[in-house]
């Protein structure tokens, strides 16, 4: 079979022959490369977000630390619900029912 071919179709042959081998050779490794890859990508993702974070806590620390008056009563309002001296809080549903 194969001395009917004609020479292109030889060379192309055997290059796939070649790549094929190498293929069933290489296959777990590349498997493995490309797993890895896509693996690094993820962690490099997940650490900027971590690092974006990190830089968040370390504002609001400082913040805290210096006894900022503005950050004070924004906590004390927003998360304790504080109100000062004549004050009404109004709280308004986020649900959309009617």
């Amino acid at each position: 079979m194969f001395k009917r071919l004609s020479a292109k179709q030889k060379v192309l042959f055997t290059f796939i022959a070649v790549v094929a081998l190498v293929g069933l050779l290489l296959g777990g490794s590349i498997f493995n490369l490309v797993h890895n890859k896509l693996e690094l990508r993820r962690l490099n993702k997940r650490r900027e977000y971590l690092d974006t974070q990190y830089q968040q806590l370390l504002a609001e620390k400082k913040l805290l630390q210096d006894k900022d008056s503005a950050y004070m009563e924004l906590l004390a309002r927003t998360r304790f619900h504080m109100v000062k001296p004549g004050e009404i809080e109004f709280r308004f549903s986020t649900d959309d029912k009617h």
